[in-house]
């Protein structure tokens, strides 16, 4: 049984980043700390692919559903 844990700051950070992305593109993360979007692949919130040498991620239906709610909670404080 996996056991549920709040989002940490740079999980969040990481889901906004990926929300502002324009429809289904990919966002290069190779140099911004990738662990933390392979963290955010392995909950099944994104997917991490490396192409060219390039680690991308974008955000799975689940991802952008839990992207929106953290950005909800951050535009009401």
């Amino acid at each position: 049984m996996s056991e549920l844990r709040p989002f940490t700051p740079p999980e969040e950070r990481a889901l906004v980043k990926l929300r502002q992305m324009p429809g289904e593109t990919f966002l290069d993360i190779t140099r911004d700390r990738p662990s933390i979007y392979e963290r955010l692949s392995d909950k099944g919130l994104a997917t991490v692919t490396l192409h060219r040498r390039q680690k991308r991620a974008r955000l799975t239906a689940t991802g952008r559903y839990f992207a929106s709610l953290v950005a909800a909670r951050e535009s009401k404080t």
